[in-house]
C-alpha cells in the first residue's frame, strides 16, 4: 500500500504515465464482423428469455395462491353476512 492518500484517487489521472502504445498490437484492431454481433445479440435474446420464462415460473403460482386465497375469504366473508342478517 502507498503512504501518501493522494496516490490513486479518482479522476486524478494527470500523473500518471501511460508509456508509449504498443505499435504491434495496431495492427490486431478489427471490427467486430456481424455474424459475431448477431451471435452475441441473440446468446442475450436467448437467456432474457429464459430468465421471463424463470420469472413466470416463480411468479404464477404464488400469485394464483393470492388470488384463490382472497376469493376464499371473500366467499367466507360473504356467506357469514347472509346467515347474519
Amino acid at each position: 500500500m502507498t503512504e501518501d492518500p493522494e496516490v490513486g484517487k479518482a479522476g486524478d489521472n494527470s500523473d500518471i504515465d501511460l508509456g508509449d502504445p504498443v505499435k504491434e498490437l495496431a495492427g490486431f484492431e478489427h471490427e467486430a464482423s456481424d455474424a459475431f454481433l448477431a451471435t452475441v445479440r441473440m446468446k442475450i435474446q436467448r437467456r432474457s428469455t429464459v430468465s421471463q420464462f424463470a420469472s413466470f415460473t416463480w411468479n404464477v403460482p404464488k400469485v394464483l395462491l393470492a388470488e384463490f386465497w382472497s376469493a376464499l375469504i371473500h366467499i367466507i366473508g360473504s356467506h357469514g353476512e347472509k346467515t347474519e342478517g
